[in-house]
């Protein structure tokens, strides 16, 4: 009982937070579109995306390809009492093979929040209204106390693959970016459609320089071990 008594706190405190920045947004501008005009959620629907995975190690990548496939199958009660939504990822490596079920999460949007649950965390993935540069903590839920995503190019334009997409919003995580580490993390979201990009990248640069010791070659951008995954939406509908 203590626990959910502390998960209820943090999300009342997530809610009275995105109020007050409401309030102020709505005194000072205009408010875009909702945000969820930019995830819209039905039970039914499915998204299919081609996905590339990238190893790096000695500065040399190593590609891979497969396909996700999120279907929300039903709808239920949170403990919050909040309408959420059921996420089945599936998985395939090639166009013809049998979907295999990956994982299961959660959506859950509100007025003012979409937050996503999965993996034993729940994240604030969105907060409404939707203003270029505003900032929120998509780990208000855990006790990560910092706020590390922005959004950035609203209602602009971007391409996805072979498509490109009117009006789009950008999140984007604050990462590192020094001499022996970088990471970042961004999602684009476009409007009547959902989530269409996403990428994360996670580098260690060349810390070892001394080749009689096994080093690496020192110089700028050298990778010496990472990771990338990009997600590229192909195709929605109704199952």
């Amino acid at each position: 009982m203590m626990h959910v008594a502390g998960w209820l706190r943090r999300a009342l405190a997530v809610v009275a937070v995105a109020g007050v920045a409401y309030a102020c947004d709505s005194e000072t501008e205009e408010a875009t579109p909702r945000g969820t005009d930019y995830y819209p959620v039905a039970t039914g629907t499915y998204r299919i995306f081609d996905v590339e995975d990238v190893e790096w190690k000695d500065n040399q990548p190593t590609s891979t390809h497969s396909q996700f496939r999120e279907r929300i199958t039903d709808t239920f009660t949170d403990a919050a009492g909040l309408l959420s939504y059921r996420v089945i990822r599936s998985r395939r490596v090639l166009a013809s093979d049998a979907w295999r079920d990956d994982s299961v999460y959660v959506l859950t949007p509100t007025s003012q929040t979409l937050q996503l649950s999965g993996q034993n965390m729940r994240t604030v993935e969105l907060v409404f209204p939707v203003r270029e540069g505003r900032r929120w903590n998509p780990y208000a839920f855990s006790d990560t106390d910092t706020l590390g995503r922005r959004y950035i190019n609203v209602n602009k334009p971007f391409t996805a693959g072979a498509k490109t997409y009117d009006e789009t919003i950008t999140t984007t995580d604050d990462g590192d970016d020094d001499a022996y580490y970088f990471s970042s993390r961004q999602q684009v979201f476009a409007k009547g459609v959902g989530p269409v990009f996403r990428e994360r990248k996670r580098y260690f640069y060349c810390q070892n320089p001394n080749p009689d010791q096994g080093g690496c070659p020192v110089a700028a951008g050298y990778i010496q071990t990472g990771r990338e995954r990009r997600e590229v939406l192909l195709e929605t509908g109704q199952l």
